[in-house]
């Protein structure tokens, strides 16, 4: 198990403040992607997740993860103390993955904040798939509007273009690879394209 697993303090935080950096990096240039450092993580957790999740959640915050396992529970209790809920409108941070056939669903339940307390929203970590949709980004962090793939199926980017339309309000979210992270804020503008 990776609780059996200590690594050097000084190491461990410097891998944590790279990823930070880069999580910061990911959403202030959106789309953009970045290779995390590689850590070791739990049996089927991307390094590149886990490296998210050992930096950016604490036991200050809540967690709604659908499909945890039992190894990953109990690393993630472990190593960050964060609490999980069972209903993702409670969650400050969700955990889905693009295969799970509910992820759209879950991600509609999201807390998107409120006009007094935007801050409020709930931040996604996406697990992105093979799946390509062609989109127009522009927007803070674009100089001019560009056109992308993102890794994600036609139903999700119809969903993230609706979540900017509610900005300032709406979701912030990290699209996740085995190695690396794309920040998509709420204020990306997403248009897919037709032609």
């Amino acid at each position: 198990m990776l609780t059996d697993i200590i690594e050097a303090p000084d190491r461990q935080t410097h891998l944590m403040q790279q990823t930070f950096r880069r999580a910061l990096t990911a959403l202030s240039e959106p789309l953009r992607p970045l290779v995390l450092p590689a850590i070791p993580a739990p049996p089927g957790i991307r390094s590149a997740l886990w490296a998210l999740v050992l930096t950016l959640l604490d036991r200050d915050v809540t967690v709604f993860w659908p499909g945890i396992t039992a190894t990953t529970q109990s690393n993630l209790m472990f190593h960050t103390g964060t609490r999980l809920t069972e209903m993702p409108e409670d969650a400050d941070w969700l955990v889905l993955d693009v295969a799970d056939p509910e992820a759209e669903q879950f991600l509609s339940r999201a807390s998107i904040g409120c006009h007094e307390r935007p801050d409020a929203a709930a931040t996604i970590l996406l697990l992105v798939s093979n799946d390509a949709t062609e989109v127009l980004a522009q927007g803070p962090g674009f100089k001019d509007p560009t056109y992308l793939n993102l890794q994600l199926p036609e139903s999700l980017v119809t969903r993230l273009i609706q979540n900017n339309h509610q900005y300032p309000l709406g979701v912030d979210c990290f699209l996740v690879t085995e190695h690396s992270v794309s920040g998509l804020p709420r204020s990306t503008r997403l248009t897919m394209r037709t032609d």
